[in-house]
């Protein structure tokens, strides 16, 4: 007699689904600590020109930092990532930047590399969730050991 292996639910294909979209999320950014370096920087650069008036050489300088950032953030993440902050990229007008160009670009930036901790950190979450959950189902399916090596009363290999 032969027996036809038992199709996973729907539910299983599903978690392995969403696990396997997990590790991708989590695999496409490379180097994490230099994301959040760049990020940091681009926050940090948000805020100094929302305050000030920017002269011409200041958004000179500021495109010129953001121009560098996306290439540090291109160089941490995986190809796909990288082509979606080229889509997302606002469309240089040819000139130096105006002060709301340039704060559009870093809001834009800094926006972006949020989404991104965020999809980390709701993986990584993910994947804890699902640990602990198998960790349950294998300890729900197993016997706990008694010191005198029997099985509890009541277990055994019939009713």
């Amino acid at each position: 007699m032969t027996t036809t292996p038992h199709p996973a639910s729907g539910d299983e294909q599903r978690e392995h689904g969403l696990r396997d979209a997990v590790r991708t999320d989590i695999e496409r950014v490379e180097e994490p600590a230099r994301l959040l370096r760049v990020s940091t920087m681009a926050r940090s650069l948000l805020e100094e020109a929302k305050g000030v008036h920017l002269e011409e050489r200041a958004r000179e300088r500021m495109h010129r930092i953001y121009e560098q950032a996306i290439k540090e953030v291109a160089g941490s993440v995986a190809p796909e990532l990288r082509d979606e902050l080229e889509r997302l990229r606002p469309t240089p007008n040819g000139g130096t930047p105006t002060e709301m160009e340039i704060r559009v670009m870093q809001g834009q930036l800094v926006g972006w590399l949020e989404g991104v901790f965020q999809g980390i950190q709701a993986g990584l979450q993910l994947q804890q969730a699902a640990a602990r959950q198998q960790q349950l189902g294998l300890h729900a399916g197993r016997a706990l050991a008694r010191p005198d090596g029997l099985r509890p009363q009541g277990e055994g290999n019939y009713l």
